[in-house]
């Protein structure tokens, strides 16, 4: 993101023609109680403009290259180089790869970590990144039309071995390189490490951990019996 330009983008929206400035005070108002949001992405949201020339605007001001995508758009199957849930941490979408290079649209891309966390997953699979900016619910809305939530295959009401069964067929699914069973005060709370990053994934009934537990055992003890009778 262009560090160098002198003013708000809010006035620089409104020299653009993009906005006026009752427009543009609106959405400062609402940045007021809503301070962790962007202001583009609240005149996105609040619809205050035309939302291709408020990106193309954006873009602009910014130095930066934009897409508003769709899912159509996802010409690559996105798993196959960055997981889906290191994207949506990172509020990214891998969408195009051509040539060596991964572009990539990022929601906020004055975030460096993000940026360089998604930059070095590429560079290890031999690609450099060409990144492109857009509003945050655009590539959240892009990320769920590919993807549901861990709990989605998990039932409550289901059986334990059925649920732990699930939980671990997910997690190497999600290429997860550890299974995290954390006991908390009032819940067990399932995490899978995924590319270096640990991400909450579900939340079981307390009452539920001891069976859970012992299933883990269970699967632990048959994993070993069969290492050793394969090592006689």
């Amino acid at each position: 993101m262009d560090t160098k330009r002198r003013q708000p983008i809010g006035i620089e929206l409104v020299k653009k023609g993009i906005l006026t400035e009752n427009q543009i005070q609106t959405a400062l108002d609402y940045q007021k109680v809503h301070p962790k949001e962007k202001l583009g992405d609240i005149i996105h949201n609040l619809k205050l403009c035309n939302d291709f020339q408020l990106l193309n605007a954006i873009g602009d001001i910014f130095n930066e290259k934009t897409m508003f995508l769709t899912k159509a758009d996802v010409k690559i199957p996105m798993e196959e180089y960055i997981s889906l849930d290191v994207l949506r941490k990172n509020n990214a979408v891998l969408f195009d790869i051509e040539e060596g290079r991964a572009k990539v649209c990022f929601a906020d891309t004055a975030n460096s970590r993000a940026i360089e966390t998604v930059r070095l997953l590429l560079l290890n699979r031999g690609l450099v990144m060409d990144r492109y900016i857009t509003f945050k619910s655009n590539i959240e809305e892009v990320l769920n039309s590919f993807s549901g939530k861990v709990m989605d295959n998990i039932s409550e009401g289901t059986d334990i071995t059925s649920m732990v069964d699930s939980i671990i067929k997910t997690g190497m699914d999600r290429r997860a390189s550890d299974i995290h069973f954390e006991p908390m005060e009032d819940k067990l709370r399932i995490r899978y490490r995924i590319d270096g990053q640990l991400f909450d994934v579900a939340e079981i009934s307390k009452d539920k951990q001891t069976q859970i537990i012992g299933r883990l055992k269970a699967i632990s003890n048959m994993h070993q019996e069969k290492q050793e009778s394969q090592d006689r």
